[in-house]
């Protein structure tokens, strides 16, 4: 699990900020985002934890579609800060998951 949430903590540090993708966003840094979001995929799926499944799998649909639109305009997904406040919800889903099972580890 601790490997699993190293590499859950390096991909998030991928994605940039709001302020570094700029107004407008940034294509070039939604496009390597959107590349290590991709790859991150390949790493983290499956979960070690069924509980995380889920969320994490949501997380990447939400990011995928995000930097792939760069910015979003869906009605679902209107802008980017509603994106970025969805991803910082699904993240604390998982960190409360990692929490609770290392209280049990």
């Amino acid at each position: 699990m601790s490997d699993w949430a190293t590499n859950w903590e390096a991909l998030i540090g991928t994605i940039p900020t709001l302020d570094k993708l700029g107004s407008p966003p940034d294509y070039e840094l939604c496009g390597h985002a959107l590349g290590d979001i991709r790859e991150g995929q390949a790493e983290l799926l499956p979960t070690p934890d069924l509980a995380l499944d889920p969320v994490v799998r949501e997380w990447f649909t939400v990011a995928e579609d995000a930097m792939f639109e760069c910015p979003p305009s869906s009605s679902r997904f209107p802008d980017l800060e509603y994106v970025y406040q969805e991803l910082a919800r699904l993240e604390a889903e998982v960190t409360a998951v990692l929490a609770m099972a290392g209280e049990d580890g």
